[in-house]
């Protein structure tokens, strides 16, 4: 068999480096990440109102996206912090609910929703904290996913 040799196209490594430099910022700014997503997200939102008001599309639908940017940048961490207190109440209730209906099922059909309970709870008491390690595990698929996007057409036979 002949060696095939290993095509790296710009594409390729422009996705390398975006998953690369996303996974590190991850990785090394945990829940604070998701400070930045708020922000880029609301920026781009007023951003993408203020084009569509001076391109004259539509007014009403620039100002709508200038509000949203305005409320994601004003409102982001309060909305983020009810958010996840809310899931983390219906994950408790899920799972202590789905608890007491496999009692009579054994310990494994108990794991899942023991687990569920367990997460529900720690968002509710701890939710940065477990926000914390859902963004170190997230940092690493994005670091997986950039030596993919590099060399995944030479992994595959």
């Amino acid at each position: 068999m002949a060696k095939k040799k290993m095509d790296l196209s710009m594409n390729n490594i422009l996705t390398c480096i975006a998953y690369a430099i996303i996974g590190i910022l991850f990785l090394t700014m945990k829940s604070g990440m998701i400070g930045v997503m708020m922000t880029i997200i609301g920026v781009l939102f007023m951003v993408m109102g203020v084009i569509d008001i001076f391109k004259g599309k539509d007014f009403a639908k620039g100002i709508g996206e200038i509000v949203i940017g305005v409320v994601v940048l004003l409102l982001g961490w309060l909305i983020t912090d009810l958010v996840l207190l809310i899931f983390g109440i219906l994950l408790a209730i899920k799972g202590a609910m789905d608890l007491f209906k496999n009692l009579k099922n054994g310990l494994g059909a108990m794991l899942s929703p023991l687990v569920t309970l367990v997460i529900g709870i720690l968002l509710i008491v701890s939710k940065w904290a477990l926000t914390d390690v859902i963004c170190i595990i997230v940092g690493i698929v994005f670091l997986v996913n950039a030596v993919m996007a590099l060399f995944g057409k030479r992994l595959k036979k």
